[in-house]
């Protein structure tokens, strides 16, 4: 019996440490965005932009940094047209928010949702291991698609003109590595 009783106890302080672990990083990670962890500059945001892909115009990227709630926040957009159907429009913007937990909400418990209608969709899932929401409305074709890339960086792309499934190709052109990096 004793030595059974010392089996569950082990197995028992196991859980309690590993609870304690997922509470303890998700205390780092709260910290980090008290103790003033600077956004990356937005410059280095802007390298991280779609390439433009053939039969698009880009416009110049456009870069910030400003304070929100009190934090430092930096972001980088820009707009692609597509050259043959100008309604047809793209907006990248990269977020970071250096870990401030107000930005990254609705993040924290992505469940895979699928909702799709005669009006269009939305769902929540993982791209590339990556939590996104995606929507899209058929009848004016157009949707977005937001993710967070290492916890920190979102990644939100909205299309003017587009079909379903277009978001997807251009989150993919995303320097994605290039942001995980950063972090």
């Amino acid at each position: 019996m004793r030595g059974l009783r010392g089996v569950v106890s082990v197995a028992a302080v196991i859980k309690r440490l590993f609870v304690i672990g997922l509470m303890a990083a998700g205390f780092v990670v709260a910290s980090l965005a008290q103790k003033g962890i600077e956004p990356v500059h937005y410059v280095n945001l802007i390298y991280c932009l779609p390439r433009t892909p053939e039969g698009y115009e880009k416009t110049k990227p456009a870069g910030v940094k400003m304070v929100a709630d009190g934090a430092d926040i930096t972001e980088a957009s820009r707009q692609y047209a597509n050259k043959a159907n100008p309604k047809k429009v793209i907006r990248a913007k990269i977020t970071d928010g250096a870990y401030n937990s107000k930005l990254y909400a609705e993040f924290r418990t992505v469940k895979e949702i699928s909702e799709e209608g005669a009006t269009g969709y939305y769902k929540s899932y993982k791209m590339d291991g990556y939590p996104v929401h995606e929507h899209y409305a058929k009848q004016d074709r157009q949707g977005t698609i937001r993710g967070v890339i290492e916890g920190r960086f979102i990644i939100e792309i909205t299309g003017f003109g587009v079909g379903p499934g277009e978001l997807v190709e251009w989150w993919r052109a995303m320097d994605i590595k290039r942001l995980a990096l950063m972090h």
